[in-house]
């Protein structure tokens, strides 16, 4: 009698095993998208969990601003984010930017403070999958309109979101820049702290706490070494709170984390002080992940971000 082989039966096991991995654990969730006069508003089995701000708005004039999430709920249905902080009021929600924006040697203006430039959604497209995900896809004009009135930045940006079980979801931003003129250049603040890019304005508590993969991160003014990921709790590791995932080492001049336990948002800084040249050629392209939970193990931290890592490779 001839034996099969086992070595496609293995193979075939380890895929299915990949597989089931990436497949959140639970029953599937009812994903529905309401559009809003201002921007669209994405819930889950009928409950709110994120809101794209489409449209620009401001305070009585000062710091508008577009092209972000707020208000983020948890799956208890409170609010994690922060919209026009009084200690900030250029701080929003989830957002991504920087303090500078030139081209060539002329400063356009400051998008981190919503000064010189604004942002106009030219395409918005959302979707609901099969896997148990729904995306918000978006073409978005960065225009300059103080001292140049130009189109600057194309961004295009997918923001996923995806459950994690009941008590877990995570969103996924997909972003690329790339200059429509030449000679653009953007840059963190312009101080030793070089803070810009990828910058959650979250809610915290008193006694918030912040771990890495190795156990408690102690913030301070400048930026601090941390690994690809923060967990940022309530209090201790095992506590409600929001996970920060990038990818450092494909960040141009990553600078390290900014993190600050109150008034502040928390941030995986690049490029620093020194602004980097937008190249038409081979656009800017990041990636981040939140993870907002009820309490998540370090493991399922890692296990989550080993996914989020295989499937920038994809």
């Amino acid at each position: 009698m001839k034996h099969l082989s086992i070595a496609p039966v293995v193979l075939l096991l380890f895929s299915v095993i990949f597989l089931f991995a990436e497949v959140p654990i639970g029953k599937a969730q009812i994903l529905t998208f309401e559009k809003k006069d201002a921007g669209v508003l994405l819930l889950s089995d009928g409950k709110p969990r994120l809101f794209y701000q489409k449209e620009m708005i401001s305070q009585n004039g000062e710091y508008p601003r577009a092209n972000y999430l707020h208000p983020v709920f948890d799956t208890k249905g409170e609010i994690v984010t922060e919209d026009f902080p009084k200690d900030h009021l250029h701080h929003r929600g989830i957002f991504w930017t920087w303090h500078q924006l030139w081209v060539d040697d002329l400063r356009i203006g400051d998008p981190w403070i919503s000064d010189g430039v604004e942002w106009e959604v030219k395409k918005m497209k959302t979707k609901i999958h099969p896997n148990n995900s729904a995306t918000i896809e978006v073409k978005v004009i960065w225009k300059g309109n103080k001292v140049l009135k130009k189109n600057l930045i194309e961004e295009n940006t997918v923001i996923t979101y995806q459950p994690i079980g009941s008590q877990a979801y995570k969103i996924t931003f997909d972003i690329t820049l790339k200059p429509l003129i030449s000679g653009v250049r953007i840059g963190g603040s312009q101080d030793a702290k070089g803070y810009g890019g990828f910058s959650p304005r979250l809610k915290l508590s008193e006694t918030v706490g912040f771990y890495d993969v190795n156990g408690p991160i102690t913030p301070d003014n400048l930026p601090v070494s941390g690994g690809d990921w923060m967990n940022i709790t309530k209090n201790g590791p095992d506590d409600p709170g929001v996970v920060i995932m990038g990818e450092p080492d494909m960040l141009p001049s990553y600078q390290g984390w900014i993190l600050r336990k109150r008034n502040s948002m928390q941030n995986m800084a690049f490029p620093g002080q020194e602004p980097l040249l937008l190249d038409k050629k081979e656009p800017l392209h990041f990636r981040n992940q939140l993870i907002v939970h009820q309490g998540i193990s370090n493991q399922e931290i890692k296990n989550q971000y080993r996914i989020f890592r295989n499937q920038s490779s994809q």
